[in-house]
């Protein structure tokens, strides 16, 4: 998914010297580019059935004794990217990694719920490793309450705000057999050719997406340094 607009590619245009909408779509091409060089044979795609199952507890010594080595591989799997669930590397566990910022250390999320929702709905731009090559927006809760495991059992319960709320409940959804383009707005969804100005009639499309892009600025804006860090 999109990272926070403070993470921005050397070349790219600051903020403040373009139109908020441009800046958007700039980040947009970039991050769709790098998801879809990310996607390899190691990642399962969008068509594999594993992607649509509801994902399997992790309960049981057996299961949890093959807990790091999962964790060993979403570490490897994740790069320099924001979440990664177990059932994109073809493992039905109910398991995932993430970070909210580049430079955090990745933390684990064994057997993940949500307790409470926020009210306040925020639409974010969202790419998935299991979809390479397409952006679309995607409108979430802003914040929720959540409980997880870690590694040695313990149970957490946190609330999270932001960029880092967007990213659990996208890796949440992977468990339940959800990709993000279900929840899409269906006028956002793109292909990386028409960010990149490869695509027929990629103007006219861009034009289109800056239109749409001032819906979502706000979220964006908020989530560049939201919410608590990853434990």
């Amino acid at each position: 998914r999109l990272s926070p607009k403070s993470t921005v590619a050397p070349g790219q245009v600051a903020i403040g010297q373009r139109s908020p909408a441009s800046v958007v779509l700039e980040i947009l091409a970039w991050q769709t580019m790098r998801t879809s060089r990310r996607a390899c044979s190691s990642f399962v795609l969008a068509g594999h059935p594993v992607l649509r199952r509801v994902a399997t507890p992790v309960r049981g010594v057996a299961a949890r004794a093959d807990l790091p080595r999962l964790d060993a591989a979403l570490r490897s799997a994740l790069g320099e990217h924001y979440g990664v669930a177990a059932p994109q590397l073809g493992t039905s566990a109910r398991v995932f990694l993430l970070r909210a910022y580049a430079d955090d250390e990745p933390w684990i999320a064994i057997n993940p719920s949500i307790q409470r929702r926020s009210r306040e709905m925020v639409a974010g731009w969202e790419t998935c490793l299991s979809v390479p090559g397409y952006a679309a927006s995607v409108e979430r809760p802003a914040a929720v309450d959540v409980r997880y495991e870690r590694l040695d059992g313990t149970a957490v319960e946190r609330r999270l705000r932001g960029f880092e709320a967007r990213v659990f409940q996208h890796e949440l959804d992977h468990l339940d057999g959800i990709l993000f383009t279900d929840k899409a707005d269906p006028r956002s969804l793109v292909h990386e050719s028409y960010l990149l100005g490869d695509g027929p009639d990629s103007e006219a499309v861009c034009a289109s997406l800056r239109q749409l892009a001032p819906e979502y600025e706000e979220e964006y804006e908020e989530s560049a340094g939201e919410g608590p860090r990853g434990p």
